[in-house]
């Protein structure tokens, strides 16, 4: 699951709850899953003392998942981030087939990533509807749209951390 906003307090973002929620969907479908949660720190989405995907455990926990369901967590930044450094983790835990858990404005741009950094996985998704007003929705698009073409300027350039 990609992280999304918490304020400075925690309390999770209404697309971090979105993706939350989606992630307990799935889970309930497929119980045999394991979770990754992602998110570390950032000015832009968590300034608090607790990585942001404590924050998703948390929720997903107060929603009846197990802590044994869950992998150590990529302390990310960015989607990219969020590829890279779970590219590990999941190496660690022999996973082959990952369910991609995004927003559905971002899941684009992290399809594009994670296909990138994780070729040889079987990549599955579950987009997460965003409860947002027109004018949001419009704004986060028109960053996913600038956001994409930044991202295959990085990927052209990401071959030596592969």
């Amino acid at each position: 699951m990609l992280g999304a906003p918490n304020d400075n307090t925690g309390k999770l973002s209404v697309i971090a709850k979105s993706r939350c929620d989606k992630v307990l969907d799935v889970f309930q479908q497929n119980m045999t899953c394991h979770i990754l949660c992602t998110g570390g720190f950032g000015e832009h989405f968590n300034t608090t003392t607790k990585p942001h995907a404590h924050y998703c455990q948390q929720y997903l926990q107060s929603k009846g998942v197990a802590r044994s369901v869950f992998y150590q967590p990529a302390l990310s930044r960015y989607t990219l981030e969020d590829a890279l450094l779970a590219k590990p983790i999941l190496e660690q835990h022999k996973i082959d087939h990952i369910i991609l858990v995004t927003s559905d404005f971002h899941l684009e741009r992290a399809l594009l990533v994670f296909s990138h950094v994780l070729p040889n996985r079987v990549l599955s998704y579950h987009a997460a509807k965003s409860p947002m007003s027109r004018n949001e929705r419009d704004a986060l698009v028109a960053h996913e749209k600038t956001a994409i073409i930044r991202e295959r300027d990085n990927l052209k350039n990401i071959e030596n951390y592969l």
